[in-house]
């Protein structure tokens, strides 16, 4: 696993982590709010694995690296960014 996507994966978890801790003080939101947010995060979440998957396969090609099969979880990412298009 790449250093960056480490990092991404920690500040991804530190960010949910800040957001629970603060909404133990304020008021429940809406459901229709909170279905915006998880709509977001998701969003963000799929949105860094995609890059994540395509900065790997660029980063073999750079490197002269002969390419490996694709694992099953990059063949569902690409196949969910596929659909996406």
């Amino acid at each position: 696993m790449q250093a960056i996507t480490v990092v991404g994966l920690a500040l991804f978890v530190f960010v949910l982590y800040q957001r629970a801790r603060k909404a133990r003080t304020q008021p429940r939101r809406s459901l229709l709010q909170r279905f915006g947010t998880v709509h977001v995060l998701l969003a963000a979440a799929l949105a860094w694995l995609f890059i994540s998957t395509q900065l790997q396969h660029l980063n073999r090609a750079l490197g002269g690296e002969q390419p490996v099969p694709a694992s099953k979880w990059e063949r569902v990412i690409e196949w969910i960014s596929d659909w996406w298009k």
